[in-house]
């Protein structure tokens, strides 16, 4: 099998990163929901990268790499992380107790 050009293999490292990026996210929101922090605004900031880590799963899984839906999940991940904390207490008020 041809090995991959290098800026290949930075498309392969990119999107395996942003695979494993998205479930530890997950993971990080489901234990912060289980010692209490607020369920409603977690759960809508964690739903993108649900769908990030399927689909990057996805692309790592069948060897589908493309360079449109890593450059669209990096910056949805910047995005999120970068309001976050505005983010969630805006959800929270707008649909918690």
């Amino acid at each position: 099998m041809e090995e991959p050009k290098v800026f290949n293999k930075y498309l392969v490292s990119l999107t395996k990163i942003v695979s494993v990026y998205s479930f530890f996210f997950v993971l990080l929101k489901s234990i912060a929901i289980l010692r209490g922090a607020w369920m409603i605004p977690n759960i809508i900031l964690a739903i993108p990268f649900i769908i990030m880590g399927i689909l990057t799963a996805y692309t790592v899984l069948y060897k589908k790499y493309s360079w449109i839906i890593t450059i669209v999940t990096v910056t949805l991940i910047i995005v999120v992380r970068y309001y976050e904390g505005d983010w969630v207490y805006s959800l929270q008020n707008k649909y918690g107790n």
